[in-house]
């Protein structure tokens, strides 16, 4: 398979994989070896940079490769943000129940993997009890209402996109927890740019801002961070069940 091919059905995979509650597109981009290229380029995306010599930018930036990356990654996105809304409007508690047991089970899988690796087994807890008690205060507490502001969309959209940068958390899954996934996933499907354009903006920033950043979190926190965003996935997983009514 040529590197190109590779790039292009990964980003229809990444895509899917961000749609769905408990999918990490970034885990699914580590997957098929395509992620180290992804954060070179957004680690790239400096003023200095930028040059009117496509072979330059093409050396800094891989856009061979990270063009058909997204193409294929947003022609995924929406056309099965279609089959999304569908599943959600006629089948809500079969839907709902599929993905409780979805972010449930990667939930699970990730707090079983690091809780091998953390030494400590009181701080795993504190840090595991910590994402539990935020996970059900944000599924409690109405923090984004039905029509939320353009302000909301643009926050919305930052703390999507930075999890879809972070390997192991789903933005769909955040999204899901602060209660905008279906707004958000209908949109798309909608082609509603009253809400597509303030999100855009959003995970633009984050693009811009958070790579470095997530970078450092990861390098010097990952366990902590990972284990209390698995508790807050697994907390939300629980309580879009149909057999939970909160």
């Amino acid at each position: 398979m040529s590197e190109r091919l590779r790039f292009i059905i990964s980003g229809f995979f990444v895509g899917l994989a961000e749609l769905l509650p408990g999918i990490s597109g970034s885990t699914v981009a580590i997957a098929f070896n395509v992620y180290e290229k992804f954060i070179t380029f957004l680690s790239n995306l400096k003023i200095s940079n930028l040059t009117l010599n496509f072979k330059r930018l093409n050396e800094v930036f891989f856009l061979d490769l990270i063009i058909p990356f997204f193409i294929a990654m947003g022609l995924s996105v929406v056309f099965a943000s279609k089959l999304i809304i569908y599943l959600y409007s006629e089948y809500t508690e079969y839907f709902s129940l599929f993905l409780a047991v979805l972010m449930c089970s990667i939930a699970l899988l990730i707090i079983y993997r690091l809780k091998k690796e953390f030494n400590n087994f009181v701080v795993w807890n504190y840090y595991f009890l910590i994402g539990i008690i935020f996970g059900i205060l944000l599924n409690l507490l109405n923090f984004v209402t039905s029509e939320p502001s353009l302000l909301a969309l643009v926050i919305i959209g930052f703390i999507a996109f930075s999890f879809f940068l972070m390997p192991g958390i789903s933005g769909s899954a955040i999204l899901l927890s602060i209660g905008v996934y279906e707004l958000v996933i209908g949109s798309v499907a909608n082609i509603d740019l009253k809400i597509l354009l303030p999100f855009g903006i959003g995970c633009i920033a984050s693009l811009l801002i958070m790579p470095k950043f997530i970078n450092y979190l990861l390098a010097e926190y990952k366990l902590q961070v990972m284990t209390f965003f698995a508790a807050l996935i697994l907390v939300s997983g629980v309580m879009i069940s149909p057999f939970i009514n909160l």
